[in-house]
């Protein structure tokens, strides 16, 4: 009787903190939906995050920018409380992948005072759709270098002009030297502010008459594009951002906390003019005319965040160019003086 009492005694408590540990594992559950066939690159679809939980917790951490990695880009994000225990997360993301793709199992961190709960999602396969045809889909292979025998005609050309001006430079300014002309005063010309802003709206206004009927009118029309925008980090920072790789502009441009907005329409801009340029992608007018779209809203958003500084800027070159107007004037004066 004691015995059995005993075992009693034990086997209860055992099996209710197991229950308790099972429950506490199973409260809590993540899944995922995305409904698409295929994608090209640009296209944006819907992916959502549900968690169910059996409590509540002090936070609720899902998926960010960082766990979708380089081929996808968030757009928006919405967070909806569906119940008590029940939330979902809604992502807009746009696609940047040439090749079929995989979203990575992702995240979702559930915090109580010091315990961290971590669930992951299934990763989703994305199978990406081309608008080149089979046989263009690989880069074709350089053609070999030729070799060209030396020609010294160009240098033999040189010697004999720069005898001739040689010859020239003696007759008519040695010996037959005259007395020289008075000089014309000098004059102040000071260099012009040029405005980031005005000549980013004047190449935008230019590509929206750009022509698109064939793959170079296309690569032409990304490029101009992707210029203009780098010219304009180039004149606003001063950073050789026409000299720069579309990475290291963007890595670049993270150090110096760039606008969030502005940051993500350079990225999407430069990722699609890399595309045209390097992999022989062929966009659509469509795409092209959504590219010149996200310029504008660049432009707009440029014009609020960037405008104070380019005010200051221009204040500080007005004030350069009158202190060098000053010198200037100064310095003729004193020859004058001398004279």
């Amino acid at each position: 009787m004691i015995r059995t009492k005993f075992k009693t005694f034990f086997f209860l408590p055992a099996l209710l903190l197991l229950l308790l540990v099972f429950n506490n594992g199973r409260g809590q559950t993540v899944s995922e939906f995305v409904k698409i066939d295929s994608l090209q690159v640009g296209d944006t679809f819907n992916y959502s995050v549900t968690l169910n939980r059996s409590k509540e917790y002090d936070q609720l951490a899902f998926p960010d920018s960082s766990h979708f990695g380089d081929s996808f880009e968030i757009r928006s994000r919405r967070h909806y409380q569906i119940t008590t225990y029940k939330d979902s997360v809604s992502y807009k993301l746009q696609f940047f992948a040439t090749a079929d793709t995989t979203i990575p199992a992702l995240p979702v961190t559930l915090i109580q005072q010091q315990d961290t709960t971590v669930l992951y999602t299934n990763p989703v396969r994305i199978p990406f759709h081309s608008v080149l045809a089979k046989d263009e889909q690989e880069f074709r292979p350089l053609k070999p270098i030729f070799d060209f025998a030396e020609a010294w005609w160009p240098y033999i050309l040189a010697l004999l002009i720069l005898i001739a001006a040689g010859y020239l430079f003696y007759h008519y300014y040695w010996k037959k030297r005259k007395t020289e002309e008075p000089k014309e005063p000098k004059t102040f010309s000071p260099e012009t502010f040029v405005n980031p802003l005005i000549q980013l709206e004047k190449a935008i206004k230019e590509l929206e008459q750009s022509k698109l009927d064939s793959h170079e009118d296309f690569k032409a029309f990304y490029i101009r594009l992707g210029d203009a925008i780098r010219r304009y980090y180039e004149d606003l920072y001063r950073i050789p951002a026409l000299e720069s790789t579309s990475g290291e502009l963007l890595r670049a441009l993270h150090k110096r906390v760039v606008d969030d907005d502005l940051l993500a329409d350079t990225r999407a801009v430069l990722q699609e003019a890399d595309m045209v340029k390097f992999a022989k992608f062929q966009p659509t007018n469509e795409q092209a005319k959504r590219a010149l779209r996200k310029a504008h809203n660049f432009l707009e958003r440029a014009q609020d965040v960037d405008g104070p500084r380019i005010e200051q800027m221009r204040r500080k070159h007005k004030s350069q160019v009158e202190t060098e107007r000053k010198q200037f004037y100064e310095e003729q004066n004193h020859k004058e003086v001398k004279a």
